[in-house]
């Protein structure tokens, strides 16, 4: 909750704890909102840790394949509203992650560090949003603990590294949420029309059923904080401007549906259902599996601190006066839970949007633990520290079985002496609680950037997708009309690197047989005598491809692979012949 000073139509609001209204003077309001000088500290640490080597990988993902394939057939056919992949029409997620990565392309090139870009800063965008959300309703100190929480949760990391939709819709849910909440303590108009506008660029990111969930998102918190009065409810309802505020979001959200319902009329319908309701209502459920699927990815995905977030939401549930305290952040977490595991469809990376939400609660937790509460404060100690402990050994860890520079074990050591710090205070020092606080992340941080500095380049030793494309750009006898037949099918970034229409699951002897320039990429094994000289380059592609996005299972085989078992991957061979 918040306070207000009003002096010359102006209002001042400012953070209190216990959730109490209170006039304060300008001068205490300017106090109360003055920043802590630990965020700066942490907003360069994070803007570090995103920066390294971000574009240092080929592009990865099946999504980031979909993605950047698409922006780079705009360019070559001019057209930025018929989305297409491998030259065929790609109706299923609206455009405005591939205009994004597309502004970015313009500037930068048909690159990785262009189509990542993007990416990278809407990540970081959205913990400084979740910050600035967190310090309007819940002071500075909860507002820096939500910060540190978002920048380094696992799965949110991990979407900052490729070009996909998830980051890009965390954002823009974000700053919905952000506009809303803004609207609603200044009582200001303006902020609800922009969280209007957010609202259709949500949906324009990811589809209307955002429409659905941040307005039950929305409802829910006003009938928490209202105590469900008629009245105030009313009152609240209209200061939200409905009447404008929907048919902005949706004349934004569903501009594109539009055009694309009038341009290809049953056909892009038949993938917008199936993308929709179909995914939502008639997939293959597992029963009690299905029930417990997120609240099971959340141990891993909001790692380090999913322990402390588990022992918010027990606290909170077993307190009306705290759901109270923090309904914003209950309202999301609670109805992002209930509309994803009621739908069929499940997979990890749908639940980022509720990390915000999730990083409020578990820190207003943390900074409303009474002191007298030896207890629960000791339980607490243990769920920062078992996390921060087992980062800093997963990244000390990874020097050794990644055989990396000794050098980089300097990393997890000023972590663990950073961890090891608050320790040597003493107990009334006034940064003691922060820097307890501050453990998993230290820890997680320290893990992170061995990862980025060291691991993820060394990754690519196996992946060689750029230099098929090199391959292929370095002969110019190659017409750029020229597709390329693939002997298998799950290559999804063959048509960017190869700048060409892929034909998938090509039968080695047809394609062999074919009169004229032949182009292909197939198994070394299949390549016949006669054709041999034609292979213009040879080397090793990962067996398993829709499993590189399962990174663990990925590093698993390029570790085989450094010791020459090279059983995860196949020896492929291009074909060109004039």
């Amino acid at each position: 909750m918040t306070a207000c000073y009003r002096k010359r139509n102006k209002v001042f609001y400012v953070p209190l704890e216990k959730g109490i209204l209170k006039h304060v003077s300008m001068q205490e309001a300017l106090q109360k909102i003055k920043s802590s000088p630990v965020y700066p500290v942490l907003l360069v640490l994070v803007a570090f840790l995103y920066w390294i080597n971000f574009d240092v990988n080929d592009i990865w993902t099946e999504n980031e394949s979909y993605y950047t394939e698409a922006v780079r057939e705009m360019f070559e056919s001019g057209n930025f509203i018929d989305i297409h992949y491998n030259y065929e029409p790609r109706f299923n997620k609206p455009p405005l992650t591939y205009w994004i990565i597309a502004s970015s392309v313009a500037l930068f090139g048909n690159n990785e560090f262009a189509a990542r870009l993007p990416i990278l800063i809407l990540a970081f965008l959205t913990t400084i949003l979740t910050y600035k959300t967190v310090r309007l309703l819940h002071g500075e100190e909860t507002a820096v603990l939500a910060f540190a929480m978002q920048a380094v949760s696992i799965q949110f990391m991990a979407g900052k590294q490729y070009a996909s939709p998830e980051i890009p819709l965390a954002f823009f849910f974000s700053l919905t949420m952000y506009w809303f909440i803004q609207g609603r303590i200044t009582r200001n108009s303006l902020y609800t029309l922009l969280a209007g506008t957010a609202l259709g660029l949500t949906i324009l990111t990811k589809g209307y059923p955002y429409f659905i969930i941040i307005g039950g998102i929305i409802v829910l918190y006003l009938l928490i904080d209202t105590a469900v009065d008629r009245k105030k409810l009313i009152q609240e309802l209209k200061s939200l401007h409905l009447p404008v505020t929907i048919p902005l979001a949706l004349l934004i959200g569903g501009s594109w549906i539009a055009v694309m319902y009038f341009s290809h009329g049953d056909e892009f319908t038949a993938v917008l259902k199936k993308e929709t309701i179909d995914r939502a209502l008639t997939e293959k459920t597992n029963g009690l599996r299905d029930l417990l699927f997120y609240p099971e990815v959340i141990l891993w995905s909001f790692f380090p601190y999913s322990l402390v977030f588990y022992a918010s939401l027990g606290s909170t549930l077993l307190s009306g006066k705290r759901i109270r305290n923090v309904s914003f952040a209950f309202s999301w977490f609670f109805v992002m839970l209930v509309i994803f595991t009621m739908a069929k469809g499940k997979i990890p990376t749908y639940f980022i949007q509720a990390h915000p939400a999730m990083a409020i609660m578990a820190s207003c937790y943390l900074v409303a633990l009474s002191p007298e509460d030896k207890r629960k404060n000791i339980i607490v100690q243990w769920f920062l520290l078992i996390p921060a402990l087992l980062a800093v050994a997963a990244g000390a860890l990874m020097i050794p079985v990644f055989e990396l520079p000794p050098l980089l074990y300097a990393i997890p050591l000023v972590a663990l002496a950073v961890i090891t710090l608050p320790y040597l205070l003493p107990a009334h020092h006034r940064h003691r609680r922060i820097l307890i606080y501050l453990q998993p992340f230290s820890g997680t941080y320290a893990a992170l950037l061995v990862m980025s500095l060291g691991v993820m380049p060394q990754l690519e030793q196996f992946r060689l997708y750029d230099k098929i494309g090199a391959a292929i750009k370095s002969t110019p006898s190659i017409s750029t009309d020229l597709p390329i037949y693939l002997q298998d099918d799950r290559l999804h970034n063959l048509p960017y690197y190869a700048e060409r229409r892929v034909i998938y699951k090509a039968d080695p002897e047809e394609v062999q047989q074919l009169d004229g320039p032949v182009l292909a990429l197939l198994r070394s094994r299949d390549i016949t005598p006669e054709n041999r000289k034609h292979v213009i380059w040879s080397g090793k592609v990962y067996r398993w491809i829709s499993s590189e996005s399962r990174l663990m299972i990925y590093i698993r085989n390029h570790l085989k692979a450094k010791n020459g078992d090279f059983s995860g991957y196949i020896d492929y061979s291009l074909l060109y012949r004039e």
